[in-house]
């Protein structure tokens, strides 16, 4: 195996250098290069997120009417966006060889301007004033809300070092919005966008993976993401440093070679796009990736936020919560807390009036009996999960005599999951009566 992989890295990198040498050719083949990498990476990303959210050569001008930067790649989603910069410049082989001041300059050239661009590039784009054109001067129209930025340093040459210099070398500035980088090669982001090709996944994943840069330790980012394909990448606030194992990757590997050479074997690795099946998790989340609601796609994000074993016991309670407001038609709520956040599920049939006004309500006593900086509601129809609407609550926490008189009443538990319903039975329940939510069970062996 590791002689077919060393041919396979001849055959892709000898060109370059057959190229290089034919002088009147170079900046010819170096341009055809570039390029290459920005309609491949641009194309990945489409198979993910759609033409309509992926833009190529985006220029931004400022009010002075001069171009302030480029973006190689742009993706829009919701209030996330993607800024991509692509570079091709090559690790010199003195620098393979471990000459430590010849990889610097490399580096620098390479990585840390490729991300110097990207950084002035995210600073534009929560700035109303400036504006963006594609490469034939058509506007492109951005609307400047963006929660969260990323910026992809996407290089064309695989080597192993690339994450461990990233964190050594590279000098970033974060901020409220703007992420921490993400520097990968292109083969990496072949594997991400087939592994994940759903916006929700894919950026749930960015969002941890950057979350963790420092925290992280693994030879190659593909073992970092079959981890996450296996577990769901989650580092606890107590580990310091997670130390991963080249093996983690197995399965990732056969998973690719059973897509792409037809080779017997499970296509996607056992975890979590395999253990939700058609649960009311599952429909949940393949209905919120397609609505592309600022409050819904966060909804969606906090739910994936929630370790696999948490994921089985919202969907049972999804589908207790369902069953009982159908079966009394009346509404009931499911209430998770997730870290300084949380969200409800409101289960109702009422009009979306009503509704939207009950929710709101019980979001915002919910964030306050949790003292939560932020919290989710999504509205929900009984039995058939169809998503209604989503709202978000995001302000920080301040006592309120007003809030507490309000709450008094409303049970404030420690548990991660709680089932918080606003409505009542209103007729006593024997323990071996039917469910009162149509489940078929018994009460003492269903929602007792």
């Amino acid at each position: 195996m590791g002689k077919n992989t060393q041919l396979y890295e001849a055959f892709y990198e000898t060109p370059f250098f057959w190229m290089n040498s034919d002088k009147p050719y170079r900046n010819e083949a170096m341009k055809n290069r570039g390029d290459f990498l920005e309609q491949y990476s641009a194309d990945r990303l489409r198979s993910v997120f759609g033409n309509a959210r992926v833009f190529e050569n985006v220029h931004i001008w400022g009010s002075g009417r001069d171009e302030v930067a480029e973006i190689d790649v742009l993706v829009v989603f919701a209030n996330r966006a993607i800024i991509l910069q692509a570079k091709t410049k090559r690790l010199t082989i003195e620098a393979r060889k471990g000459n430590d001041s010849q990889l610097k300059d490399d580096f620098k050239k390479s990585i840390q301007d490729s991300y110097d661009q990207g950084l002035l590039c995210a600073k534009c784009l929560n700035d109303p004033s400036y504006v963006y054109k594609d490469s034939t001067g058509n506007i492109i129209k951005i609307k400047p809300s963006f929660n969260e930025i990323y910026i992809f340093c996407v290089v064309s040459d695989h080597y192993p070092a690339l994450s461990f210099q990233a964190n050594q070398f590279l000098k970033i500035e974060e901020t409220e919005f703007i992420k921490p980088p993400f520097v990968i090669d292109v083969f990496l982001l072949d594997v991400l966008s087939e592994m994940l090709p759903s916006p929700l996944y894919f950026l749930s994943y960015i969002n941890r993976r950057v979350g963790y840069a420092d925290r992280i330790v693994s030879n190659h980012e593909l073992v970092n993401l079959s981890y996450h394909l296996k577990q769901n990448l989650w580092v606890e606030d107590e580990t310091s440093l997670m130390i991963l194992d080249d093996s983690i990757s197995a399965d990732l590997d056969i998973a690719m070679a059973v897509r792409r050479t037809g080779i017997s074997g499970a296509a996607t690795p056992s975890g979590i796009l395999t253990k939700l099946g058609d649960s009311p998790v599952k429909k949940l989340l393949t209905q919120i990736e397609h609505l592309e609601d600022p409050a819904v796609i966060d909804f969606g994000f906090l739910i994936l936020h929630l370790s696999g074993e948490a994921l089985e016991d919202l969907g049972k309670a999804m589908g207790q919560m369902s069953r009982k407001a159908n079966a009394q038609k009346n509404h009931h709520d499911l209430t998770v807390s997730v870290g300084d956040s949380g969200m409800t599920m409101h289960f109702s049939h009422d009009a979306s009036k009503v509704a939207a006004k009950r929710l709101k309500e019980h979001c915002e006593k919910r964030k306050y009996t949790s003292k939560a900086k932020s919290w989710f509601g999504l509205c929900i129809t009984p039995v058939s999960f169809q998503v209604r609407f989503g709202l978000k609550l995001n302000y920080p926490w301040k006592q309120s005599d007003t809030m507490d008189e309000v709450t008094k009443e409303m049970l404030v538990g420690n548990k991660t999951l709680e089932q918080a319903m606003s409505s009542q039975v209103k007729h006593k329940v024997g323990r071996n009566d039917p469910c009162i939510c149509g489940s078929g069970k018994k009460y003492k062996k269903c929602c007792l």
